[in-house]
């Protein structure tokens, strides 16, 4: 790799950095026609700069300190975890239900923390997995914080149904985010995972966009429309106890992290 060709390619993944506020090593593979091995290498040497960091779980790079400079900053994933998880502990407690946290990476949310619920008959967080943020009440409160062109842009390929009832146009997405941004929380019945139903709230730093999602998430029979007002008031407490203890930076998730390993 030349040292021009280098550079250009170090400045592309930063471009894609900050733009997605996150990066796989085979994505940057691919998007700049390189060997995973290759585009490890450029990842490392950006990481040992502090341009970006690793985070060990997902085992995405993130934006690191010196970016997070240049930029103002943003709420980091472990940053968000750690505030997030004693009002997560009291929200599975109050409700008795399971509860998800979720940041947006691209088009997805990827399930960072998550409590499960004591029943027998429950929905377990899926913790490290990546689901289209469209289908998921965490993903569309993350989604609604957009300008409805860059929702309408990011899924210009058309939208893939998970279940019978997962959302499958772009115009009926984006009223349904309208709606949410109406209401304050999202709802999802089932369109992600066959009789699992899920609320949510948005997670937003004071001052800052939405850096999380913030989820209950049961069994549809455990979660009827009569009963969500007592529920979204305890996911607006537990989220504005999250927010209280998070940094006063706006942004999406960019979570610290250590290891290097190949993806």
């Amino acid at each position: 790799m030349s040292e021009i060709r280098s550079v250009v390619h170090a400045l592309t993944v930063v471009d894609q950095v900050m733009a997605t506020g996150g990066v796989r090593v085979r994505e940057v593979a691919e998007d700049l026609g390189i060997a995973p091995s290759s585009a490890h290498r450029l990842l490392s040497t950006l990481a040992s700069r502090e341009y970006v960091v690793q985070d060990p779980h997902s085992r995405i790079y993130r934006p690191g300190v010196k970016l997070l400079g240049l930029t103002g900053g943003t709420v980091g994933t472990r940053e968000i975890r750690h505030a997030a998880h004693r009002p997560m502990e009291a929200l599975a407690a109050a409700t008795g239900e399971s509860v998800s946290l979720s940041v947006l990476i691209r088009s997805e949310v990827e399930f960072v923390d998550g409590i499960e619920s004591g029943h027998i008959l429950r929905a377990s967080p899926r913790i490290g997995a990546r689901l289209p943020a469209y289908s998921t009440a965490g993903g569309r409160v993350l989604l609604a914080d957009l300008a409805p062109e860059d929702v309408s842009g990011m899924f210009g390929g058309g939208l893939k149904k998970l279940t019978d009832r997962t959302v499958d146009t772009v115009p009926e997405l984006t009223g349904m985010l309208a709606r949410i941004r109406q209401a304050g929380y999202a709802v999802s019945r089932g369109e992600s995972t066959e009789g699992i139903s899920a609320v949510a709230v948005a997670i937003r730093p004071a001052g800052g966009r939405a850096a999380a999602g913030l989820a209950v998430v049961a069994p549809t029979e455990r979660l009827p429309d009569t009963g969500l007002s007592v529920i979204i008031d305890h996911l607006l407490r537990a989220a504005g106890d999250t927010a209280a203890a998070l940094p006063h930076t706006a942004g999406r998730s960019a979570g610290p992290g250590s290891e290097e390993r190949i993806d």
